[in-house]
């Protein structure tokens, strides 16, 4: 069933204010309808809702509601949206890589994998994380493509935090002047 913008926006915008009451530090909007918003050339006819929301309070009753279109809602707990950011930031390419990976082949979804792109922003592929393949063939879409829907200055400053590469010898020195951790 595919739905015309307009009727995507208003789902979008219900869907986002039944999340607010919950608290979220963020709630961003990435994947098909993301990267149609932005104007991308390769990008595919959204017919779903792509949703991560980061924060503490689970919103329980928001999985059983019908919006009539398909809302693919990750949630992150703040500890692990942080934990991606501090892996990105201090661990060794190879390590981050490992773990963000092992994570996807655990659980069957990419959601950790995407949550590093998004921290990353464009220059993910920079860091060695490649795009998911399909069919055998590289995916040419962004999926750094995001929209803040809400918690804009919380999320750009863990960006910030994420993309600054620090490494394991200045993570040591971090520790020792007690600025190795995300100030939230």
């Amino acid at each position: 069933m595919n739905k015309s913008e307009a009727e995507l926006m208003a789902v979008l915008q219900s869907a986002v204010s039944d999340l607010k009451v919950y608290h979220p530090r963020t709630i961003l909007l990435f994947g098909s309808l993301a990267r149609h918003l932005s104007g991308d050339p390769s990008a595919w006819p959204p017919n779903d809702i792509d949703l991560i929301m980061v924060g503490n309070n689970s919103p329980y009753r928001f999985n059983h509601r019908d919006y009539g279109v398909t809302i693919e809602l990750n949630l992150f707990t703040t500890h692990q949206m942080v934990s991606i950011a501090r892996s990105l930031r201090y661990d060794p390419k190879p390590i981050a890589l490992s773990r963000l990976y092992s994570k996807n082949v655990l659980k069957q979804h990419a959601r950790d994998v995407i949550a590093a792109c998004l921290l990353l922003g464009p220059t993910y592929n920079d860091f060695g994380i490649e795009q998911i393949e399909i069919d055998g063939r590289i995916d040419p879409r962004d999926y750094s493509v995001h929209r803040i829907l809400q918690g804009e200055r919380w999320w750009q400053r863990l960006q910030s935090y994420a993309a600054e590469r620090r490494g394991a010898l200045k993570r040591f020195s971090d520790k020792l002047v007690r600025n190795d951790q995300f100030r939230e």
